[in-house]
C-alpha cells in the first residue's frame, strides 16, 4: 500500500512539472518577474548586511543576474543611488525572467509556482484546470481577511472548516486564499489537512493560496527555491 501511493505521490510531481515546463517552452507570456533594483552583484555584503529592499526582501537575497537600477544609475553618473521608499505598482522596479522557481514541497506535496502577476487570469485559470484533469469547479470559495486579530472560538472554528470542506468536495469547489501561515488562511490549511488525515472524504479538497512575493517571509523564500525544479 505504501509502494502504491509513493508511486502515485511521484507520478503527480512529475506532471506537475511537465505541465510547467511544457507551458514556459510553448507560452512567451508565461514569465516570472523579479525585483531588479538590485541584483546578485550589489554593493559589499559586509556594508548592507540585513537591509531590505522596498520589494520586501533582502539585498543580499536577490537572485537578478542582468543590469540593476542601482548599476544603471551609476552608469549614468549618478554614484549615490536611492531607491524608493515603496516598491512602485509598475514595472519600472521589476524585470521578466524565466520561470525558475516551481516544484512540490515535500512532505505535504503542496504544489508551487512563482509567476508574473500580470499574465492574464484566463491562462493562469487554465493551467489550474489542466492539473486538475480540466474538472471545471462548480464552485470557487475565495476566502480572505483575517490575517491579523483574527479570533474564533474552537467550536465556531469546527463548524466553520466542516463547512467550508463540506461544499468544497460536495459542488467540487475551488478554494482560494492567500496560502499564508496566519489568520483565517491557515485555519483553512489546517482544517484541510486534518480532514484529509481522518479521511472523512473520498474526494481532495483543491485549494489555491494566491499571494504576492513580498508577503512571503525569507524563510519560505528560500525553502521555495531549495525545493525547486530548476536549481
Amino acid at each position: 500500500m505504501i509502494a502504491d501511493n509513493q508511486i502515485t505521490i511521484d507520478e503527480n510531481i512529475q506532471a506537475w512539472e511537465d505541465l510547467i515546463i511544457k507551458h514556459s517552452s510553448k507560452d512567451a507570456k508565461f514569465k516570472s518577474r523579479t525585483c531588479c533594483i538590485y541584483n546578485t552583484r550589489s554593493s559589499n555584503p559586509d556594508n548592507i548586511g540585513d537591509k531590505i529592499c522596498p520589494c520586501s526582501r533582502m539585498i543580499r537575497r536577490h537572485n537578478f543576474t542582468g543590469d540593476s537600477i542601482e548599476i544603471r544609475e551609476a552608469k549614468k553618473g549618478n554614484t549615490e543611488f536611492n531607491p524608493p521608499n515603496e516598491f512602485p505598482d509598475d514595472n519600472t522596479h521589476s524585470d521578466v525572467v524565466s520561470v525558475n522557481v516551481f516544484g512540490t514541497l515535500q512532505p505535504s506535496g503542496c504544489k508551487f509556482l512563482r509567476i508574473n502577476v500580470r499574465i492574464p487570469m484566463k491562462d493562469i485559470f487554465q493551467l489550474i484546470l489542466e492539473d486538475c484533469g480540466r474538472q471545471k469547479p462548480a464552485l470557487i470559495l475565495s476566502i480572505y481577511g483575517g490575517a491579523n486579530y483574527f479570533t474564533m472560538t474552537e467550536r465556531l472554528e469546527k463548524e466553520f472548516i466542516r463547512g467550508v470542506i463540506d461544499a468544497a468536495t460536495m459542488a467540487n469547489a475551488w478554494i482560494l486564499t492567500t496560502g499564508i501561515n496566519n489568520g483565517v488562511s491557515k485555519l483553512v490549511g489546517e482544517g484541510i489537512s486534518h480532514y484529509s488525515l481522518l479521511r472523512e472524504y473520498p474526494n481532495k479538497v483543491k485549494c489555491i493560496g494566491m499571494t504576492m512575493r513580498g508577503k512571503i517571509n525569507e524563510n519560505t523564500h528560500l525553502e521555495l527555491k531549495s525545493q525547486s525544479k530548476v536549481k
